[in-house]
Parts: C-alpha cells; structure tokens; sequence
C-alpha cells in the first residue's frame, strides 16, 4: 500500500508497492511515451480523481435517498422552495440535513 513519507516544494511524495505486472505496464508505457514513471502515475491518478468526481452524483447516496423519502405534513416556510406539477410544496430540506438536525433548541 502507500506510505506518505514527505512534503516537497511540488507536493507530497508518496510510495508505492506495485505487483511486477502493474509497474512493467507503467514502465513500458513511460518509455513509449518518453515519460518518466512517476510522470505517467500521477497523470493516471489524475485521470482516476477526475472520473470519480466526475460521476459523483450527490442524489444517488443513501442519505439523499433518505432524506427524499420523508415527507412533511407541514413543512417550514423558510424551506419551501416551490410547486411541483400537482402543487405539492417542493422544500429543500435535504439540503439542509445537518443545519435541521445539529441545530440548537
């Protein structure tokens, strides 16, 4: 696994134990791409951390889907935030989970 070990002026310096098939794979791709390995391990990380957010779709986690499936009989002014089509208030409690739950009084 990683190990941080430090920091340097372009950031942190981490090392890595890679199985001999996946440090042959970065290594025969730096030479075709006259890269260094590190070059070619931070731009797959990169490309790895962008997918990831990229496919980050806060309505699709359990508390957003919890949060969805309450209904308020009466819900607080301050959080309607609309109409849907047959008129029911539209609010955005989920939005607002922990300022709902970790407020005082």
């Amino acid at each position: 696994m990683g190990r941080a070990a430090s920091t340097s002026t372009s950031g942190y310096r981490v090392q890595l134990d890679l199985p001999p098939v996946l440090y042959r794979w970065f290594a025969d791709e730096a030479a075709r791409r006259s890269a260094t390995v590190d070059q070619v391990v931070r731009q797959a990380l990169d490309r790895f951390a962008e997918a990831e957010e990229a496919s980050f779709d806060i309505r699709q986690t359990r508390t957003w889907q919890l949060c969805g499936a309450l209904e308020v009989s009466e819900p607080d002014p301050e959080y309607v935030v609309g109409c849907d089509e047959q008129g029911r208030e539209i609010t955005n409690y989920a939005e607002n989970a922990d300022a709902l739950l970790y407020r005082g009084g």
